[in-house]
């Protein structure tokens, strides 16, 4: 985990359980209310992109590891 950086995610695998979601400290992630494809209803948003801090915790919750810190461009 470096400065600056915040969660992205892999929908190719995501499976929208939700564990990321309670694991967030600041409340950055949402399920979404639109699906991605006909079988899922919902997927993780970051929709607190200025209050995520790159803590990773969300990452280390994801079961199947979909999540990765990544830069932020800004």
């Amino acid at each position: 985990m470096a400065k600056g950086e915040k969660a992205t995610f892999n929908y190719d695998l995501c499976m929208a359980c939700g564990p990321c979601v309670t694991a967030c400290p600041f409340g950055c992630i949402e399920l979404s209310k639109t699906g991605l494809d006909r079988y899922r209803t919902a997927f993780p948003i970051l929709v607190k992109v200025e209050a995520c801090t790159g803590c990773g915790l969300c990452a280390r919750a994801c079961p199947i590891d979909c999540i990765d810190l990544v830069a932020d461009p800004n």
